[in-house]
């Protein structure tokens, strides 16, 4: 009986853990790099989220350094309807992707827009 006790507060605890927010203290360091699409919360496919998948470096919590324009970006997390939304802005671009934390090294963005709906990325740290 005594054990029964203490189960809804565990579950509370693991459903606290699993819908962690991710912060931007999360992305710094390393760089990440798309490895493979995201369809479902896995990896699938090809990475498609161009400039991405040629990695990016989250310098501090407002820059991110994109290889493939050699360029930084301005970025910041939002809270959207079905989750975080990362929204980057560099000179000629304005992007915005779901963002899930699958752990401390990998994440997976998902096209928030009309615009990039279809794109997808499964993104490792290196």
């Amino acid at each position: 009986m005594r054990k029964v006790k203490y189960l809804p507060f565990l579950l509370f605890l693991i459903l606290l853990t699993c819908n962690a927010k991710i912060t931007e203290e999360d992305l710094i360091g390393g760089y990440w790099i798309g490895t493979a699409g995201y369809k479902d919360g896995k990896p699938e496919g090809k990475p498609y989220c161009t400039p991405f998948a040629d990695g990016i470096k989250f310098k501090n919590k407002e820059s991110v350094y994109v290889k493939t324009y050699d360029e930084n970006y301005e970025y910041w997390l939002e809270e959207g309807e079905n989750g975080t939304v990362i929204y980057f802005r560099g000179r000629h671009h304005y992007l915005s992707y779901y963002i899930d934390k699958i752990s401390d090294d990998e994440l997976g963005l998902v096209g928030e827009d009309d615009f990039q709906k279809d794109e997808s990325c499964y993104l490792e740290r290196q």
